[in-house]
């Protein structure tokens, strides 16, 4: 074994030049990113130096990960912005994403926020998964086609829908309504209908109930691969879910949770009575 693989993950913030340099790296690595869209380093310097900062994920002398973030302010509330995270494809998956996003946590507590966010695209289930089950979010937010058409590797062929993810960093209230409804999780609707295909899951109605109190929005497990196999069928996704998150947001549901279902993804939607969003402006907001 490479002995580079047992050294331990070291999280710092970044400093000089040529450490913002190897983040834009991380970048075109973990999103399979163009030059032109990489986040530069003249860029992140400047958030890092203002307000904001930047962090590494290395191992020896090598960085596999990257995240930046800065001070957002909605409405007189101040928050913590995560604009992006990201690990090298050969590190994926080994908890570098948590321990960057766990630095980031304990940062912006440092610093006097009660709230870091960021967004992510809901059909992403590893992304998403990782976002409720590690870092404890919850969303009531969906911008439409957020960032505009995207070429990279994750994001092409689709609209870049993307929840908005609140993470409390002094409360509970998360934890406490997600026990809250657990005991009702058989009861729910289930608003989306599938059938398994030869190679993936797909979507083939959905109807939103808002009389019931907790709901199940399912996503297929790996959106990527569905993409590659049958582009219309992420499309019907797309809009499935898209449909329906901008139907319960509005009726005032959160989604609170996600959950293995069977050979998908299901998130937990619930009308509940939450600290007010801090969802920032943007003409597509629901």
């Amino acid at each position: 074994m490479n002995s580079l693989c047992r050294l331990p993950i070291e999280v710092r913030k970044l400093n000089f030049p040529e450490e913002f340099a190897l983040a834009e790296k991380v970048q075109k690595s973990a999103w399979g990113m163009e030059d032109l869209t990489v986040t530069p380093k003249e860029i992140m310097i400047a958030m890092a130096t203002n307000g904001g900062f930047a962090l590494g994920a290395f191992k020896g002398q090598q960085m596999v990960g990257m995240s930046i973030a800065f001070p957002g302010y909605v409405s007189g509330k101040p928050y913590l912005y995560s604009h992006m995270t990201g690990v090298v494809r050969e590190h994926q998956s080994q908890g570098i994403g948590y321990l960057l996003k766990k630095r980031q946590r304990e940062i912006a507590a440092e610093r006097g926020f009660d709230l870091a966010a960021w967004t992510f695209d809901p059909l992403i289930a590893r992304n998403a998964y990782f976002n409720f089950s590690k870092m404890g979010v919850i969303s009531r937010v969906y911008f439409l086609n957020y960032y505009g058409p995207m070429n990279d590797s994750i994001n092409s062929g689709l609209e870049t829908d993307r929840f908005f993810a609140e993470s409390f960093l002094r409360s509970d209230v998360v934890e406490r309504l997600r026990a809250r409804v657990k005991p009702q999780l058989k009861e729910a609707h289930v608003a989306v209908t599938t059938r398994n295909r030869k190679n993936y899951s797909q979507c083939t109605d959905w109807k939103a109930d808002l009389k019931n109190p907790v709901t199940h929005v399912d996503i297929p497990r790996d959106i990527v691969r569905i993409k590659r196999l049958g582009l219309e069928d992420a499309k019907c996704w797309r809009l499935a879910t898209r449909e329906l998150f901008l139907t319960y947001f509005r009726a005032g549901f959160t989604a609170l949770d996600l959950i293995h279902r069977g050979e998908n993804f299901g998130y937990v939607l619930f009308r509940a009575k939450i600290p007010k969003s801090i969802s920032p402006t943007h003409e597509s907001i629901c």
